[in-house]
């Protein structure tokens, strides 16, 4: 591939860019936008990347042309656009020390994060940590010593199992003892190191469940619902007839919100510098899609027998054996609790700086659904 060459360059190079954006995970579902977003507004944004990022940054300019006509591009945006490289899991991020310190020493307005490690299971914690706590640390490090703000990219479960009843989580602070992933609970550690960390000036945004665009449905995530979304296309393609049974919990509300719906709210709350200073947002629709609906989308779009699950001491002898493995298959998928709990959001931060709250307004979900199923499958086929 032809590098660009305005785009990648040594840390000596930039070090005349004034009030930089310095983001992290900006080839990420999340990132990308955020990215597209700063660079719209004719600011100078620097990506930290690994040293395989050239292709990846050719993606990044392809991918805008399509993704959200709200957020395309010209190239004279791009030329605002530099990366140098860098990883968030090796220590000063893996430059040398004369290297590090004119990082530190650069015009850096703001640092986004939107690097994260994705497992789920425990049995990857350790490189849960490296990524959503160690990584963190080093980035509050480096805001300390450049004096600008670290804007943390979270997650609205953060408040453990305690608020998957129905109590409403708030934009505060949480120290719960049980959560339901390694994912969940490793950014919460993050959460309340920036939060305690001395002389540190912070933003932590907490989005809900992240799907694709509501314009084109884009997406290049393969997590969370998207394993959902494999598993029934292939049992759809088998013409599988028996029961498929879910937990879930009717009535109650499953929390997505489109990518660029998300980043919308993020980048105009990031406009209101002192509003949001030390200040936590949850980014989630203040009318959310019920779980039935949910379910019931896709048991009309791919053709099969949905049911709830209802557990209790005959309920597993009721079942096939083939129904027994697609339950245990289903239950293990990432956000297989997210269907069987109650989980709620207080925006009132979000909807302050807003002037409004985040609402459903992108179009009703069987639409927006069949947009983001439809763009998966026709880039996985």
């Amino acid at each position: 591939m032809k590098h660009d060459q305005h785009i990648f360059k040594q840390l000596s190079e930039i070090r005349g860019l004034k009030e930089i954006q310095l983001v992290v995970g900006g080839f990420g579902f999340i990132g990308q936008y955020l990215t597209w977003g700063l660079l719209q507004k004719g600011l100078n944004v620097v990506l930290i990347a690994r040293n395989n990022a050239n292709n990846r940054a050719e993606k990044l300019k392809q991918k805008n042309s399509f993704a959200n006509p709200r957020y395309k591009l010209s190239e004279n945006n791009f030329d605002q656009l530099t990366i140098i490289s860098g990883d968030l899991n090796k220590p000063n991020l893996g430059l040398s020390s004369a290297s590090y310190r004119q990082l530190c020493s650069l015009n850096i307005d703001s640092i986004w994060n939107s690097a994260a490690d994705m497992h789920y299971s425990y049995s990857n914690l350790q490189q849960s940590i490296n990524t959503n706590v160690i990584g963190v640390n080093r980035l509050i490090d480096i805001a300390v010593t450049a004096k600008c703000r670290l804007n943390q990219i979270s997650t609205a479960f953060i408040a453990g199992k305690a608020h998957a009843n129905g109590i409403a989580i708030k934009e505060v602070l949480y120290r719960p003892d049980k959560f339901f992933n390694a994912y969940d609970y490793t950014k919460n550690i993050a959460e309340n190191l920036i939060a305690e960390s001395k002389n540190l000036e912070y933003t932590i945004y907490r989005p809900t469940i992240v799907l694709g665009d509501s314009v084109s449905g884009y997406t290049n995530s393969e997590s969370g619902y998207y394993e959902y979304v494999k598993l029934l296309n292939r049992l759809k393609k088998q013409h599988v007839e028996i029961p498929i049974h879910l937990k879930y919990i009717p009535g109650c509300f499953i929390n997505v919100i489109p990518v660029d719906i998300c980043c919308d709210a993020i980048l105009k709350i990031s406009e209101k510098h002192e509003a949001t200073r030390n200040q936590h947002f949850n980014i989630a629709d203040s009318n959310p899609m019920t779980v039935d609906n949910f379910i019931k989308f896709n048991r009309n779009y791919f053709k099969l027998d949905l049911r709830q699950f209802i557990e209790n001491h005959t309920s597993l002898s009721n079942l096939s054996e083939r129904e027994k493995r697609l339950l245990k298959i289903i239950n293990r998928m990432q956000n297989g609790p997210f269907l069987n709990s109650d989980f709620r959001f207080s925006s009132v931060n979000c909807q302050k700086v807003l002037g409004h709250p985040v609402q459903n307004q992108w179009c009703n979900s069987n639409s927006y659904l069949t947009k983001v199923v439809d763009y998966f499958l026709n880039q996985t086929s």
